[in-house]
């Protein structure tokens, strides 16, 4: 598998498919698997850019503090270095945030934005939650015991309970036990001090926001001090949003068919819209 040096670090990428490129951005703790359930739909209609980010599976994992201007800088330079000059760009939870972040930052590199289960602002809840995440990881290290607490948050009950809860369990144990503590507490520390809402007001890409009303972790509303997925949504010029009523966080686990058919319709229709 491929690797190439772009912005410091070893990249390691693979294409899939064929058509327009489309660049999916992982989500913490979970990298470029994030997309594992909907890369065979998605690659039927784009040439999709599966990379592990900076911290993550077989990309350099140096020892710094990471933030989402560093993940998108690190995205546009394996861009450059890929002679892709423009890409649809497509992130989860919070690789949705890298997206909106790299479509305010890098303009010229997007066709359409997909921010899936994503927000703009902690509020203090969220604020808690990640930091809750950080002390585990650093008690715990990437256990069993704090997968089981991640995969709590990740979907909703009603999916755990169902007959595909105890193999997601087991997945979600083996997938968080390759990371590295470091990764998760920069990954944490970088969401608890994020706020993205300037940034939302300057992309001009058309914007697809994916969210749920039962997601706990990046919520379509927050508290007074965040900025969720519906404030994402209306605070973006050209922008579009699905509410999914009744899962939790993870779409592309709980509903992946609904996300990879919004998801096409969506971009297809971007690319008219800015490639004529």
């Amino acid at each position: 598998m491929p690797k190439v040096e772009a912005n410091g670090i070893n990249i390691f990428y693979e294409y899939m498919g064929d058509g327009e490129p489309l660049a999916l951005i992982g989500g913490s703790l979970f990298g470029r698997q994030n997309f594992g359930m909907v890369w065979e739909g998605l690659a039927e209609n784009f040439k999709l850019i599966s990379y592990d980010q900076r911290g993550y599976g077989q990309t350099d994992r140096p020892l710094q503090s990471y933030d989402l201007d560093l993940w998108a800088d690190d995205l546009a330079a394996l861009m450059d270095k890929l002679s892709i000059p423009r890409a649809h760009v497509m992130g989860t939870s919070a690789g949705g945030m890298i997206a909106l972040k790299f479509a305010a930052k890098y303009p010229e590199k997007c066709i359409g934005v997909v921010s899936d289960c994503a927000f703009a602002k902690c509020d203090s809840m969220r604020k808690i939650m990640f930091r809750t995440w950080r002390h585990m990881a650093t008690s715990w290290g990437c256990s069993p015991e704090f997968a089981d607490h991640v995969v709590t948050q990740a979907v909703g009950a009603e999916y755990l309970d169902g007959p595909n809860g105890p193999g997601l369990i087991e997945m979600v144990r083996t997938i968080v036990g390759l990371n590295s503590v470091e990764t998760v507490v920069q990954a944490c520390l970088a969401m608890e001090k994020m706020d993205l809402r300037e940034d939302c007001k300057k992309i001009t890409s058309p914007t697809l926001v994916i969210t749920a009303k039962k997601d706990m972790l990046t919520p379509m509303e927050t508290g007074s001090t965040g900025a969720g997925a519906l404030w994402v949504s209306e605070n973006i010029p050209d922008c579009e949003m699905i509410v999914y009523e009744d899962i939790g966080h993870a779409d592309l686990v709980e509903c992946p068919e609904k996300t990879i058919a919004s998801t096409i319709d969506f971009l297809h229709r971007a690319k008219k819209k800015v490639l004529g």
